[in-house]
């Protein structure tokens, strides 16, 4: 019978350090040193992604809100002048 003992010490600590990132396709937490995702099996020509794809489309989208609410206080301010 196969006994998992689980991660050892050494990987703990790999994992622990910033050697991994996130698969580009299923967004996976992977090791940075794979050549293909184990999650998805596609092939990762271009290495992995060290931000998650989440928290990328947040920050993106936080921008375009600040961004807005800008240009609608300068017209607010705008047409308050006329």
């Amino acid at each position: 019978m196969y006994n998992d003992e689980g991660p050892s010490e050494d990987d703990i600590d790999r994992f622990t350090q910033d050697e991994t990132g996130y698969c580009p396709h299923c967004n996976e937490e992977i090791w940075d040193d794979a050549a293909k995702c184990p999650a998805c099996g596609n092939w990762l020509h271009d290495g992995t992604r060290h931000e998650d794809q989440a928290v990328r489309y947040f920050k993106n989208k936080f921008v375009v809100c600040i961004v807005i609410a800008l240009l609608l206080g300068f017209l607010w301010s705008v047409t308050r002048l006329f």
